[in-house]
Formats: structure tokens, C-alpha cells, sequence
């Protein structure tokens, strides 16, 4: 598949500089590394963030100063005990802040992800595909190695079935649709302003998604390849149908299988 074109998924208006570019990749750098426990422990994350949102404020560096509200206000909240505990709550919370400057990221040329797409048979086909292979791919995952992931279960509710599904959909609608517009969307698009290629934006999405992996669903380093891999995926997708709103449907049925394990099958 040619990734050199620009036919295939609209880039965004802005163009960052050589500066701002250069900020734009130690800001997700920066971000990416805030899985690790010792980094989080002495708050080495958001204070180099909410420092190069002011950066970007103070120059002008739109793409910089937008990619980093949501960064930064994420991280800050992680820091505090339980924060992590509250996924995807942390997320939407930090997502509620990007879009409260929506008419500002519009007119800037930077909301172009925000697009419901194209449909045709290829990213159909690919989307089955891509939710049968992550739904084995978990199941295999969980039963092969057996991990602890009592700490994800302790987060759902207990009771009747009916209320366990309930959870399990509503978790997987609001992480999917969260991932996605940061991972896919914000993310995706501050590399393309940066002067990435289609390919290189979607492989260094897909890392930044991998290693935040780490003490997720699934974890570890396995857990980090396999979600790297389901990033190049749902990134694909988002590149042949033009739009955010495949994507997210890809993810729900993924976060489903998810939801379904720590529901009943985990102990």
C-alpha cells in the first residue's frame, strides 16, 4: 500500500515549523514514557508538559499548545492516587478541556480527524478483519498467560447480568470513542502537522498507544506489541476511510471482548 499520496485521508491545514515540530514529538515522547511507575512518582511528566503548552501559547504554536491540553491534564491527574484507577473517566475529563477551545482548533486547521469517513468494501472487509483478529488475539492473550488483571476487575460493578453488560457496552463505548480521538485523532494529527508521512504518523501513534498499554488491557510487554499492532490497525483504518468514526467502531467491539473478560472470565 502506497502511503505517499495525500488522497487518501485529508491533512490538516496547519503546518508546524521546525521548532514546534521538534516540541510536537518531545511532547508525545514525553507523554508516552508517563506509564512507567518511577516516572510518574516524581512528576516528571506533566511539569515538561504543561511547560511546552506554554511554549506553545507564548509563540503561537497552535498544533503544539492543542496537542498538549489534553496531554498535560491527563498526566496531572495520574499523579494523584486512584487517578489511574478512574480510566476512561481521566481521559474524557482531559478530552472535556480540548474541546472547550473547539472553534479555536477549527479555525486553526487542526479538527480535520474529526470526520465520520468514507465507507467502501475495503475498509469494511479490513474492519472484520481487524475485530475477529483483536477479539483472538485477547482471548488468547488472557488464557496463555494468565495475567493478574484484578486490579481492572475491581473497577467494574457487581451485580445482575443485565447490569454487567450494561457496564461492559458503556465502558467500551466511552473508552473507544476516547482512545481514539486522542490516539487517532489529536495525536495522529499533531505528527502530520509535524511533517510526518501517512507512515510514520501511523507507526508512531501506534508506539505512543503500545507503551501506554503497559499496565492496561492487555498489559505488559506483550500486552505493549499486541495494542502497538491493534494501533497500526485501527490507524489504517482511519487513514483508508478518511474519518474518526470507523475507528471507534473497530475499537467498541475490541473494548467489548475486553469488557467480557474481566466481567466472566476473570477471577
Amino acid at each position: 500500500m502506497n502511503f505517499s499520496g495525500t488522497g487518501r485521508i485529508d491533512l490538516p491545514e496547519y503546518k508546524a515549523g521546525g521548532r514546534e515540530r521538534f516540541f510536537i514529538f518531545l511532547s508525545i515522547t514525553t507523554f508516552s514514557i508517563a506509564v512507567f511507575e518511577e516516572v510518574r512518582a516524581l512528576y516528571l511528566v506533566p511539569v515538561p508538559l504543561l511547560l511546552f503548552l506554554l511554549i506553545g501559547f507564548q509563540f503561537k504554536w497552535k498544533s503544539l499548545f492543542y496537542l498538549n491540553i489534553p496531554l498535560f491534564v491527563l498526566t496531572f491527574i495520574n499523579i494523584f492516587p486512584y487517578g489511574k484507577n478512574l480510566w476512561p473517566g481521566t481521559l474524557v475529563f482531559a478530552l472535556i478541556f480540548y474541546f472547550f477551545t473547539f472553534s479555536k482548533i477549527r479555525n486553526a486547521g487542526l479538527l480535520r480527524w474529526l470526520a465520520r469517513g468514507e465507507v467502501s468494501k475495503q475498509v469494511l472487509g479490513l474492519s472484520a478483519l481487524f475485530v475477529l483478529s483483536a477479539s483472538v488475539a485477547l482471548f488468547l492473550w488472557f488464557y496463555l498467560l494468565d495475567p493478574d488483571i484484578s486490579d481492572i476487575k475491581e473497577n467494574f460493578p457487581k451485580g445482575d447480568i443485565p447490569l454487567l453488560i450494561a457496564a461492559g457496552v458503556g465502558f467500551a463505548i466511552i473508552n473507544a470513542v476516547a482512545e481514539e480521538f486522542l490516539f487517532r485523532g489529536i495525536l495522529f494529527e499533531a505528527l502530520l502537522t509535524a511533517g510526518c508521512s501517512l507512515f510514520w504518523a501511523l507507526v508512531f501513534q501506534a508506539l505512543s498507544f503500545g507503551i501506554l498499554h503497559l499496565h492496561g488491557f492487555p498489559r505488559g510487554w506483550v500486552g505493549v506489541g499486541l495494542a502497538g499492532i491493534y494501533g497500526l490497525m485501527t490507524g489504517l483504518i482511519r487513514i483508508l476511510s478518511k474519518g474518526i468514526y470507523y475507528p471507534i467502531l473497530v475499537h467498541i467491539f475490541a473494548d467489548i471482548t475486553i469488557a467480557g473478560i474481566v466481567l466472566f472470565f476473570a477471577k
